[in-house]
């Protein structure tokens, strides 16, 4: 299972991960600080980047999501994380080829 946008208590979020189970990294990542915690808490290797569009996005300024804003997902979990782009891109599309069962080898 993925738990979409997880905002919820470190101990909670301790039990999704001893389950198994992956958290999802949506574009609130850049501003909802609930979200930014379970996100910097969260183990990479349950970690999965989504943009969960189309969806509006902001509280003082309303954004639409598009596919292309898992780019901004990604830059914002390496800040977030301390860790480089490019090892959070290998690491969560790995997670999702796992989690989707998809026949691909990368």
């Amino acid at each position: 299972a993925v738990f979409h946008w997880f905002t919820g208590f470190s101990s909670v979020l301790r039990g999704i991960i001893d389950g198994g189970y992956f958290v999802s990294a949506t574009p609130a990542v850049e501003y909802h600080e609930e979200h930014r915690r379970a996100v910097r808490e969260a183990p990479l290797q349950r970690l999965l980047l989504e943009t969960d569009c189309p969806v509006t996005y902001g509280r003082a300024a309303r954004y639409e999501s598009k596919p292309a804003d898992v780019l901004r997902d990604l830059e914002a979990v390496s800040q977030l994380k301390g860790i480089d782009e490019t090892e959070i891109a290998e690491q969560t599309t790995r997670n999702a080829i796992n989690f989707f069962s998809l026949d691909i080898t990368f």
